[in-house]
């Protein structure tokens, strides 16, 4: 699996022309996967001093190397031509690589203050991604508000880390746990502290102000990075946070879960009211990472499961849909809904594609969504049957705003003033569109590998 694995990304590599510095990054991030599958991962394994891994570490490495090669095949047009150069000669495809690498050690250290330093160093390739391509003269309000956002709330986590570094006499994560060093504090007040950083970069409802913006001023594969990879940061960060400092369920978790799962009912009513193609997109994110985190805070071993899945599946389901609505912008001229019509008379592939991502998105089987949906919403009830109501009515709105957005783009009469006529069809949205069809149906006949 390991020579497959390296033989498909150096052809992939070979067919984006990355110049040398992409290639040294990207083979290190395989290198390290590569080190990391050696040998089974029923617990946590330190395989050194700095690196620690399971199978949820494997996973969302995993994830982060799929998301960055789809982010470039569907970004050939930016990444050909250019859009060069930032410093020292660097392009897109340089800052993708680095937000891949970054994100492979964020999910791969054992030590909770390299944990902190790659949690934020993947904010700088970032920031220069969405000011440096980004399309409208609003990205530069767009990065300082995911940094003012996620860089504020960080600060309470780098002080508690560091006090409890002072007291612990360790920052590894393995070590104090297994010496129940977090035994001896009260981790209800100080857990919400902490836990401030993972809930903002999640994002949960009413922290989320940064996500839209950012999603809508940055390029293509900005957006499918967020969207892949590191919105994956908060929900990693608090599986790691739980499982090392042993937090137990009490009323301040209750209130965090039952703040985030009607957050998340009130973000999928608002994709259902969007005018914009990517902030209706951006906004169903929210929805479905307030799931996963109410489900994660239930505390039961299913709920755990099915946060990591929920975690999975979106990552790879969501950035297809930002790559379909750049295909849209590109015959379009526009994001608007309801200037983007007529898809399906004009590209009935395409028009297919959006429908068979859109159901994806609100859970069709056998897909991974599906079954990361299921599991959530019985994890829920198992809590409360309450709870369980929301979730439902969640997954019930989901299902209303995809059909909403598939009906909208691809029916109705196109307008002569948007369309350009001779548009052709660019097949690099379907190579990913496919890519990514497979790996969630696929995934479905190997799901102890996702409910880890």
């Amino acid at each position: 699996m390991s020579c497959v694995l390296m033989l498909s990304v150096s052809c992939i590599l070979w067919g984006l022309g990355m110049n040398e510095v992409g290639w040294l990054i990207m083979v290190c991030a395989v290198a390290l996967l590569v080190v990391m599958m050696d040998c089974p991962f029923n617990f946590y394994i330190l395989k050194s001093e700095w690196l620690g891994v399971d199978e949820m570490s494997v996973l969302m490495v995993l994830l982060c190397l799929l998301v960055s090669m789809m982010s470039l095949v569907s970004s050939t047009k930016e990444v050909k031509n250019g859009f060069v150069v930032l410093m020292s000669g660097w392009s897109v495809v340089e800052m993708v690589m680095f937000i891949c690498l970054g994100s492979v050690l964020f999910f791969s250290v054992c030590s909770w203050m390299d944990f902190f330093f790659f949690f934020e160093f993947s904010l700088v390739p970032t920031f220069f991604l969405i000011l440096k391509w980004g399309y409208q003269p609003e990205r530069l309000q767009a990065a300082v508000f995911m940094l003012l956002y996620t860089v504020g709330s960080s600060l309470p986590l780098l002080m508690s880390l560091v006090y409890f570094w002072s007291h612990i006499k360790s920052d590894n994560m393995l070590l104090s746990k297994m010496v129940g060093g977090w035994k001896d504090f009260n981790m209800n007040w100080p857990w919400l502290i902490m836990s401030l950083s993972f809930l903002v970069k999640l994002p949960v409802y009413g922290a989320h102000a940064w996500l839209p913006k950012a999603h809508v001023e940055a390029p293509l594969s900005g957006s499918m990075l967020l969207a892949g990879v590191l919105l994956k940061f908060g929900g990693y960060g608090l599986i790691r946070l739980m499982w090392f400092s042993e937090v137990t369920n009490s009323t301040i978790v209750l209130f965090v879960l039952v703040f985030s799962l009607w957050g998340g009912v009130l973000s999928s009513g608002v994709c259902s009211c969007q005018s914009d193609l990517k902030s209706l997109i951006a906004y169903s994110s929210i929805g479905h990472m307030a799931l996963s985190l109410s489900v994660l805070l239930s505390f039961y071993s299913v709920g755990k499961m099915a946060c990591v899945c929920v975690l999975y599946s979106h990552g790879i389901c969501s950035p297809i849909l930002f790559s379909l609505a750049a295909n849209s912008y590109e015959f379009c001229q526009s994001r608007s809904i309801m200037l983007s019509k007529g898809i399906s008379r004009i590209f009935p592939v395409i028009s297919g594609v959006w429908f068979f991502f859109c159901i994806l998105n609100m859970g069709f089987p056998p897909s991974l969504n599906f079954f990361s949906e299921v599991y959530s919403v019985g994890g829920l009830l198992s809590l409360q049957w309450l709870l369980g109501l929301m979730g439902g009515l969640m997954c019930l709105m989901t299902g209303a705003y995809c059909l909403i957005l598939y009906s909208l783009v691809n029916h109705g009469v196109v307008s002569s003033m948007v369309f350009k006529p001779g548009l052709n069809l660019s097949y690099r949205y379907l190579v990913s569109s496919v890519f990514g069809g497979v790996l969630l149906l696929g995934g479905t006949l190997c799901l102890d590998m996702f409910f880890v």
